[in-house]
């Protein structure tokens, strides 16, 4: 089994050995509370079973709570933002594609080495450079403004 990997507030623990598979990618993740994963897009779909805890989902142009034992697909090249509005921490088991994990690896940093508070300048241009190799489109700060998520 991977590390637990930061991966700019999330926490995401990869359970599929990619070196072996490269059908699919299955991860264990923690959101934390207070933390927002911004509007943005990738050709991977993405389907997300919450185990514990409850998630707000931004997907079709709207906010909704997903709880424990409920299931949110997000089809590949849909907008989709994530908040975890309460007091605990959600745990989820995520199925996406092996890309969507190397991915992961790639921007993620070992939990006991992120300091406390926003990351750095240099982790986030570190995130964009790589989000946008892949493909991936992210929101600006007007995007996410529109849909309810102040940047900054």
């Amino acid at each position: 089994m991977s590390a637990v990997l930061d991966v700019m507030g999330p926490r995401i623990q990869l359970l599929t050995d990619l070196s072996e598979n490269r059908d699919y990618s299955l991860m264990k993740a923690e959101v934390p509370p207070g933390v927002i994963v911004p509007v943005h897009s990738h050709d991977d779909r993405e389907t997300f079973v919450v185990l514990s805890g409850e998630l707000e989902a931004f997907t079709n142009d709207s906010w909704r709570a997903v709880t424990a034992g409920e299931t949110i697909d997000i089809p590949g090249n849909v907008k989709h933002a994530w908040r975890n509005a309460s007091n605990e921490t959600v745990t989820l088991l995520v199925a996406s594609t092996a890309k969507m994990g190397e991915f992961f690896n790639e921007i993620g940093r070992p939990t006991d080495t992120v300091p406390p508070g926003p990351p750095a300048p240099e982790v986030l241009m570190h995130f964009v450079t790589v989000a946008l190799a892949y493909g991936y489109w992210l929101g600006t700060p007007e995007d996410n403004a529109s849909i309810g998520i102040s940047l900054g």
